[in-house]
């Protein structure tokens, strides 16, 4: 990918000190995608933000599944891909979008505004440490900001206690870790954190069914895991087809964006390391 041109990053000076200091990377393959997707739904802006996400997502269907998109910079930086996405950054990419068409400004600028407020702690960009890795850190930080609420528990969810380290204690998997102390230092204190909030909230399995009524379209959808220190496996967006609730995401199964042909409480069941599912409502 190139690096944004100057002008943009010159108009992201003047609008937003909190990405002043980082670099924006980007291709004219995305550029290009943005304008096209602004075209296309921007006339559908005063539906609501759940029916807006779920056109949103559609609208990317089809494109292809890349793990680890957001890494193989050596500074920080804020990485717009539209053309190819993890599970993380499909559903980040569905709301920023989205809550850019709701708003008044359709700019380019204000969508990566949007997106570094989701994707970064305190919407900062500053290190490695800056960026939600953890997706139960990344719902903490965005009901703060009341971007989405996680409305588990009123669904049957109950907290789960787990203790978090996985990054820490696989370095070797992350290549911003790997051989960094200051970095591994500095997830470990985030996953401290995230361990004393104790705000793991889970539907567990056999209650999936259960709370499958009250689960909207356009609902983010979280896949917890039995996996020693990790909160979260997978994300996608809730979305009821021939009245069987699925999801659309980025599948690395299929290694596409795809509605999942499975329903919801299938694909948990079938996972050989799903524990239930976190639900959150946008605002």
């Amino acid at each position: 990918m190139k690096i944004a041109n100057i002008a943009i990053i010159i108009l992201l000076l003047a609008l937003s000190p909190n990405i002043a200091n980082a670099t924006i990377v980007y291709s004219k393959a995305d550029s290009l995608t943005y304008e096209s997707y602004i075209k296309q739904v921007s006339p559908y802006k005063n539906e609501p933000i759940n029916e807006l996400v779920i056109r949103t997502a559609k609208f990317f269907i089809g494109r292809p599944y890349v793990a680890s998109t957001l890494e193989g910079n050596t500074k920080e930086s804020l990485v717009i891909n539209l053309h190819e996405f993890d599970c993380t950054t499909f559903v980040e990419t569905c709301i920023a979008l989205s809550k850019v068409i709701k708003s008044d400004d359709l700019s380019f600028s204000n969508y990566c505004q949007t997106l570094t407020s989701i994707r970064y702690r305190n919407g900062v960009i500053d290190d490695y440490s800056s960026r939600l890795h953890y997706s139960s850190d990344w719902i903490y930080e965005n009901e703060q900001k009341k971007i989405f609420k996680d409305i588990s528990i009123d669904l049957g969810g109950k907290i789960s206690s787990k203790k978090i380290n996985y990054m820490s204690t696989h370095p070797q998997l992350y290549s911003q870790l790997k051989n960094n102390n200051i970095n591994i230092r500095e997830l470990r204190g985030i996953e401290n954190k995230i361990n004393e909030r104790n705000n793991y909230k889970i539907i567990p399995s056999d209650a999936i069914s259960s709370a499958d009524e009250n689960i909207l379209d356009g609902d983010i959808v979280l896949f917890g895991t039995n996996i020693n220190g990790l909160d979260y496996s997978h994300m996608g967006i809730a979305y009821r087809s021939n009245n069987i609730l699925r999801f659309i995401h980025a599948s690395s199964r299929a290694k596409k964006i795809i509605i999942e042909s499975k329903s919801l409480n299938e694909y948990c069941a079938e996972s050989k390391t799903c524990n239930g599912i976190t639900i959150l409502r946008l605002n």
